[in-house]
């Protein structure tokens, strides 16, 4: 008794499966990469927003510190901390049923070449 028996044995992947395996994973490693480098781009911000945050409210306590203000506009930079500058305008404003006068100190703190920006302000009065 013969037995004809054809057994068929397939070893390995056909060109046509690796190269499908290779592209997918071509678009999924581009698809990581931009969402890692999207990353650290916010992170970045992220840190260059905290650092302004920081330097404002620094910036503020000095003032505040000095006493009551003068009317006029400051600007420097800071050497610790390269690329970043800060910008004080204090205005007058004068409501005459509260007996005082309080000064409008405004604070900017910019970096990246003044594209960005973070304002922040508070009023000082002279009142004892």
């Amino acid at each position: 008794m013969k037995i004809n028996s054809q057994i068929s044995v397939k070893n390995g992947f056909t060109l046509l499966e690796v190269i499908i395996a290779v592209a997918i994973m071509g678009a999924s490693m581009a698809i990581l990469l931009g969402a890692v480098n999207r990353n650290l781009v916010l992170a970045s911000k992220s840190k260059n927003q905290s650092i302004a945050y920081s330097l404002a409210q620094e910036k503020i306590g000095e003032i505040e510190l000095q006493g009551y203000p003068q009317v006029g506009q400051e600007q420097g930079t800071y050497e610790e901390f390269p690329g970043f500058s800060w910008y004080v305008n204090v205005l007058p404003y004068d409501i005459e049923q509260l007996g005082t006068e309080i000064r409008i100190v405004m604070v900017d703190i910019a970096w990246d070449e003044g594209n960005q920006v973070f304002k922040v302000a508070t009023a000082i009065s002279n009142y004892k």
